[in-house]
């Protein structure tokens, strides 16, 4: 093989690589980019899988979350098992992880592993997100 037949292939090989990861970027959806939250309402987000215990432990301690602080934040979840660019996208390295944002889209607080329903309603309140039937 000769001199030119070898560049000629390096330079295809690392273009298709290129292109590759391009691909996989704008195949990202829209909910895994951190931005605000609909209303202009901070954000309790929790990611992880329909297939993992602590994650499915998860699930009534969110839903409780979320009705609790109904209209104050958004509780939302991104299984990453469906959408894996999720995990790479907020830098998840552990699930369940729960990121609590401000109304702006910055990032609060981040734990990893279970989280209970009195620990989210205390860091909540830390931050000054008191539920509406506590604003008396």
């Amino acid at each position: 093989m000769n001199k030119i037949t070898r560049y000629v292939i390096v330079i295809s090989v690392c273009f298709l690589a290129g292109a590759a990861i391009l691909a996989g970027k704008n195949n990202e959806s829209a909910d895994t980019t951190v931005a605000p939250a609909d209303n202009n309402l901070p954000r309790l987000l929790d990611l992880g899988s329909q297939s993992c215990t602590p994650c499915q432990m998860m699930v009534p301690e969110l839903d409780a979350v979320s009705r609790e602080y109904a209209g104050v934040v958004n509780v939302e979840f991104i299984d990453v098992n469906v959408n894996p660019n999720a995990a790479q996208s907020y830098g998840i390295r552990l699930i369940p992880t729960q990121i609590f944002y401000d109304a702006e889209g910055n990032e609060l607080f981040r734990h990893e592993g279970y989280m209970s329903r009195e620990d989210m309603t205390t860091k909540l309140i830390e931050f000054g997100f008191i539920p509406p039937t506590s604003q008396d």
